[in-house]
């Protein structure tokens, strides 16, 4: 079996240009809001739609900031900061919580998968500019893994009753 990552690289060694990169690169970032948009309406917990509403939109931006790389060639100024989710979380699941723990786990994987094809992107760029601007870009991904990893890891942590 192949590592997702590998599968990632092969793609990628197989376009004929950045251009397509860009393509593909926007086709992700286009499944990555359609898949949190589609769990955001489907979720009965205010707390779990806030944070894959905040995904579909951080997706949106990326697809958005790719779109006007490609039409332009000029490299847009790439955003991101950490939202203020509540802290208890964990209190916020709904009765559903393996159902979400499923999701959160699913977006994790593509955070990762995300933010390792922006990684060999900057390895492919035609110039520092663009390597730059992927590398913002895959922190950004980066950014996103760790809302989810920190809200997975306060769900599942060990809790001792006293």
């Amino acid at each position: 079996m192949k590592d997702i990552l590998q599968e990632i690289a092969e793609e990628l060694d197989q376009l004929k240009s950045m251009d397509q990169a860009i393509g593909m690169a926007i086709e992700l970032e286009e499944e990555g809001m359609k898949y949190y948009s589609e769990k955001a309406s489907m979720t009965k917990n205010e707390a779990a739609r806030e944070l894959y509403n905040f995904l579909a939109n951080e997706e949106k931006k990326h697809a958005q900031y790719l779109e006007q790389f490609r039409e332009s060639k000029q490299i847009p100024e790439v955003e991101f900061s950490f939202p203020k989710f509540k802290a208890s979380f964990k209190e916020e699941f709904s009765d559903e919580t393996l159902k979400e723990i499923g999701i959160l786990l699913g977006a994790l994987r593509f955070e990762h998968k995300s933010e390792y094809f922006y990684i060999e992107l900057a390895d492919r760029a035609d110039n520092e500019e663009q390597r730059l601007f992927f590398e913002k870009i895959a922190a950004a991904e980066r950014g996103h893994y760790q809302i989810i990893d920190e809200l997975l890891a306060a769900e599942t942590e060990f809790r001792m009753q006293t």
